[in-house]
């Protein structure tokens, strides 16, 4: 298995592609299609829905202002804190988790802004009643003011709930130093992997950022910060063990969890919900070497061939897995990308259930074969690999 060139002759394909060397950037246009057969071994899955967005709006003359709305927890936001009204009456709030939301209620990542109609796949404004969305781009031309934080060098930082994974791989750390607080950490942070600068969650909520994924929560929703082990011992309020260690705790109302109850709850955390195997399971960042104990199997980056990670995006039920550099890649990519055109003007959204034969997945820009999910344009059944889209128009 391996991202190998497909010789092909390109009067045989069913695309040409038109390369701009002035933007160094690449239109993909569909020619008159071939009428071929198919394997009958060859499976396709269901190509993952674009849904209108606005099919499940309330329409804004059922609306209501004064029903009681939703109060962001995390960040302490009230609709009073918002000056951006939405036409029914009610205020935007700015969402870290709108992804997870929008794949809850809709069954897919692609969300469609209100304004400008184009789709993307990341933290946006929605409204506190009508569930309107307006992308960031829409947001800004209104003057409203994302929630969002930097790096030293000004790059946008990421949720990462595999940041302890990425140090034990690179660094054999079991920690992190904060960027901010400058003390050692083991828990999922803001980060920038290209600079290696991380936020912890306790600074980066005190910013007012939000988890996209927070299961380390107390009773009454508030998330748990990580303490260091101290002189006097706490009771988890899991397992009931005593103990003065390592533990996950809220203040406010006393709730604490031991490391042995916290830690299979961050490894269930994930990053986005596009990240998936081929048969629609998602990928959770897992110590390659203890599934490995257990199955007897070897497991190999679908996007790299890696097969000496440490960690990896796997999935424990298909035995899929892209390692940590390569999941971050795509995460970063659906999260960029999502919604670009291809030459027809549709939307290239990220899928990582297409599945064909090998010989027929292949990139439209760089011709190679894609194992892994990719970006497609169902429209045109043109398919573009993580590394590439970035040179789509």
């Amino acid at each position: 298995m391996g991202n190998c060139c497909a010789t092909i002759n390109a009067e045989e394909s069913r695309y040409s592609i038109s390369i701009d060397h002035a933007s160094n950037s690449i239109d993909l246009q569909p020619l008159p299609i071939i009428k071929t057969e198919s394997s009958s071994n060859s499976l396709i899955l269901p190509k993952i829905p674009i849904k209108p967005i606005f099919e499940a709006l309330i329409s804004e003359k059922d609306t209501c202002a004064g029903i009681k709305e939703e109060t962001s927890i995390l960040t302490l936001q009230s609709p009073e804190e918002c000056d951006i009204k939405c036409t029914c009456g009610s205020y935007y709030l700015y969402k870290a988790d709108l992804v997870f939301w929008h794949y809850e209620k809709f069954g897919n990542w692609n969300i469609q802004c209100s304004v400008c109609l184009n789709y993307f796949s990341k933290s946006a404004w929605k409204c506190n009643h009508c569930d309107k969305i307006i992308c960031r781009d829409c947001g800004n031309i209104e003057g409203m003011q994302a929630i969002i934080e930097y790096c030293e060098n000004n790059h946008e930082l990421i949720w990462s709930p595999n940041t302890c994974a990425y140090y034990s791989q690179e660094y054999n750390k079991s920690s992190y130093i904060c960027g901010l607080c400058k003390r050692s950490r083991n828990e999922p942070s803001w980060a920038c992997r290209d600079c290696e600068y991380d936020i912890c969650l306790h600074c980066g909520i005190q910013k007012g950022l939000i988890p996209t994924t927070n299961l380390l929560i107390c009773g009454e929703n508030k998330p748990l910060l990580h303490y260091k082990k101290s002189d006097i011992p706490f009771i988890c309020n899991k397992c009931n063990d005593i103990t003065n260690k390592n533990s996950y705790s809220c203040s406010d109302c006393d709730f604490s969890l031991c490391t042995s109850r916290s830690e299979p709850l961050l490894a269930c955390m994930i990053a986005h919900p596009g990240i998936k195997c081929k048969k629609n399971h998602d990928l959770k960042v897992i110590k390659i070497e203890n599934v490995k104990k257990r199955s007897g199997r070897w497991y190999i980056c679908l996007k790299c061939d890696n097969v000496s990670m440490k960690y990896g995006y796997l999935c424990t039920e298909c035995c899929e897995c892209y390692c940590l550099k390569c999941g971050d890649e795509i995460v970063r990519a659906i999260e960029k990308y999502s919604g670009r055109n291809c030459g027809m003007g549709h939307g290239l959204v990220w899928n990582p259930c297409f599945e064909v034969e090998d010989s027929e997945n292949l990139c439209m820009v760089c011709w190679k074969r894609i194992y892994g999910g990719c970006f497609r344009c169902e429209d045109c059944g043109i398919s573009v690999c993580v590394d590439d889209i970035a040179k789509i128009n």
